[in-house]
């Protein structure tokens, strides 16, 4: 017998083990990080915060608009809505106060699911990434998507967008309705309702 080469059953056991091994870890792995769980909202809470402030990150959208979400993690890429968004633009003297969304459902795309974009992952510090279409409270308006992400700080990332209907010929804006939105919201876990 060869010195060099061990007998069958074992050399075979020997090769499977690294294999074996790494499948397990990335099982536990994966379990460990699909866990989100934790992000869910419990009864009389929401996560609730502001936009990014800075006009370069914002379009279509005033620097006092704040946001409230609730969520079932759990029901992260499910068939059903895993949970609500509202928006709150306070009054002030030119502008009544403004609800674009108000308990709009987050309401999945099931086609997403079947596609690369549904694993989307951009930048460090976030745990699962997640895309949903929303409708505004104003049935004429043109939906928009919400991306969600669910960081490891335990706070939500929301980002509303709405590509938006290219400017007129005649260099008119396009209606409220149907303008581009781009905002991001860093939102933290509140009891209550954010106070709107």
């Amino acid at each position: 017998m060869n010195g060099g080469v061990l007998p069958g059953p074992r050399r075979v056991a020997l090769r499977l083990a690294p294999l074996l091994l790494a499948g397990s870890l990335g099982a536990g792995g994966a379990a460990g990080c699909d866990d989100v769980s934790r992000f869910s909202t419990a009864e009389g809470e929401s996560y609730c915060g502001a936009i990014t402030l800075g006009g370069a990150f914002r379009a279509g959208l005033s620097p006092r608009v704040q946001m409230r979400l609730t969520l079932d993690a759990d029901a992260l890429g499910g068939p059903e809505p895993p949970g609500a968004l509202w928006t709150y633009e306070a009054p002030d003297a030119d502008a009544p106060e403004l609800r674009l969304l108000d308990g709009a459902p987050l309401r999945p795309i099931g086609a997403l699911a079947h596609d690369p974009l549904s694993r989307l992952e951009f930048g460090e510090g976030r745990e699962r990434n997640a895309i949903y279409a929303v409708s505004p409270s104003d049935p004429d308006a043109e939906s928009l998507l919400a991306i969600l992400s669910l960081r490891t700080d335990a706070s939500v990332e929301v980002r509303l967008l709405r590509p938006g209907q290219a400017p007129l010929p005649s260099g008119e804006a396009p209606a409220a309705e149907r303008r581009q939105v781009f905002g991001n919201f860093r939102l933290t876990r509140r009891t209550g309702t954010c106070g709107f």
